[in-house]
């Protein structure tokens, strides 16, 4: 594994629920997806600080109530919600969703650096997955480092990065990064 130990992780992980959209314009199109066990099974407790550690992690509307288990297998209490509101609604099978959220979860004596974080964050839309980048400040601003961001796609400076769309700083072994159509592509 590796010697560094993490005290905050962010990770946006590729999940497969409700993500094989009509037409071809769910995820499976932009990246290669994992199932609900092989996200929970993910060695993240090995990469952090057992003693003051937070995780955020991105959810969809329709993998919110996962989200608290996914947290919950990688050794995290589940916190609070921060919710992004998109100034338009994109895709949604029953609801056209205008939302995602992020879940924030400690390991172990884990206190806030900021307690006047409100519980969104108004953000424009960009590419597909792009998360907000204001969601680097609002961690940083909350949570201690080092920083890993799990799933990464664009690399940020001051934090550590894995993912199969960006040169990783880390390994996980026996857990490759999933395969996406951008690496296959590159092949």
């Amino acid at each position: 594994m590796n010697d560094k130990l993490y005290r905050t992780i962010m990770a946006d992980p590729p999940w497969d629920v409700q993500q094989k959209g009509r037409n071809s314009r769910g995820a499976e199109r932009h990246y290669g997806l994992m199932t609900l066990e092989q996200i929970k099974a993910m060695p993240v407790a090995d990469l952090v600080d057992p003693e003051c550690s937070h995780c955020w992690l991105w959810v969809t509307n329709a993998t919110l109530r996962h989200g608290y288990d996914v947290l919950e297998a990688w050794g995290f209490t589940p916190r609070s919600p921060l919710t992004w509101i998109k100034p338009r609604f994109t895709l949604g099978q029953y609801l056209r969703n205008a939302t995602e959220h992020v879940i924030l979860g400690t390991r172990g004596k884990a206190p806030v650096r900021f307690r006047a974080q409100p519980t969104w964050v108004f953000a424009p839309l960009q590419d597909h997955s792009h998360k907000p980048e204001e969601q680097y400040d609002i961690i940083e601003r909350v949570s201690p480092g080092p920083y890993l961001e799990l799933f990464a796609r664009r690399p940020r400076q001051g934090w550590d990065a894995w993912g199969d769309q960006i040169a990783s700083d880390i390994q996980i072994p026996g857990y490759p990064v999933p395969d996406s159509p951008m690496t296959r592509v590159q092949r």
